[in-house]
């Protein structure tokens, strides 16, 4: 009768071979993720020993290195830079987005397209160019430069996720509204942009984790007030006399850690937006 219900052990074991390659790719994926942990609780004896020692009595001197250090100050200036950075490109992305959805003019998909190479622009290429603009409008060492300059890379993958969940929408919802005495603002604020809710999710996922990782640019426009984690990484835990690995591994884990919990608090719509809408 368990078999014929489709709970038996036939069912069990083709749910697990489903699984598996999922799980090994997970398990492949997190492996750095959790030696930077395990480094991290380790003693600063015994973290280069050689065979790595698996058995140790953890231990949180790594942490309170880091927040006895100016590291915290600069993983600060980056929540509050990515914060910033990712509202502002994902609302500019929206309206965007629902303007290239609704909307056809000549050289639309070359204006697509061309929103889209800025992504692919490497930040190597355009350091020098926007160091000089930085300077001209006296914005050396400030929030709101990192803000603008990482909005120019965030938004065109916003606008392209974006539009791909207002082209599914059908047009006969807002029309219906408009017959019912909407104005366009209130369509879209009343109609399309909850439907997008779950891509809008994605898009500020996506523009928090870009702008915290990124270091070049961070490196090059800031100097002392709105030095961002990743630059801080580097001049307090690699310095002359070494690498402090405990210190460098803890720090990347505070890193690390409210990216993570913004992605657990948003996941249902996370993976919504992953799949483009179709799970419920």
């Amino acid at each position: 009768m368990a078999s014929l219900s489709g709970t038996g052990p036939s069912t069990s074991r083709q749910k697990f071979l489903w699984y598996l390659p999922a799980l090994l790719i997970t398990a492949v994926f997190s492996f750095p993720l959790i030696w930077i942990l395990m480094t991290s609780l380790k003693p600063a004896r015994i973290i280069q020993n050689y065979p790595p020692a698996l058995r140790f009595s953890p231990t949180l001197d790594n942490y309170r290195q880091v927040f006895d250090s100016s590291y915290p100050e600069a993983m600060r200036n980056s929540l509050i830079i990515a914060a910033g950075s990712a509202l502002f490109s994902v609302a500019l992305a929206t309206l965007t987005a629902y303007g290239m959805s609704r909307h056809s003019f000549t050289a639309k998909d070359n204006l697509l397209f061309w929103i889209l190479s800025l992504r692919m622009l490497p930040a190597i290429a355009v350091i020098i160019p926007f160091s000089r603009m930085v300077r001209w409008f006296d914005l050396q060492d400030t929030y709101i430069a990192l803000i603008l300059v990482y909005a120019i890379f965030n938004i065109s993958f916003s606008v392209w996720l974006l539009k791909g969940f207002f082209d599914e929408i059908p047009k006969e919802m807002e029309e219906a509204a408009k017959m019912d005495g909407y104005g366009p603002w209130k369509v879209f604020f009343i109609v399309a942009l909850p439907l997008v809710v779950p891509g809008i999710a994605v898009a500020l996922v996506f523009s928090i984790i870009q702008s915290i990782n990124e270091f070049l640019l961070a490196f090059v426009l800031t100097q002392r007030e709105a030095v961002t984690a990743p630059v801080a990484l580097t001049n307090v835990f690699i310095t002359t006399f070494g690498v402090n690995w405990g210190g460098l591994s803890a720090a990347a884990i505070v890193l690390v850690a409210p990216v993570v919990v913004f992605a657990v608090l948003v996941r249902n719509h996370l993976i919504r937006g992953m799949s483009f809408g179709q799970l419920d």
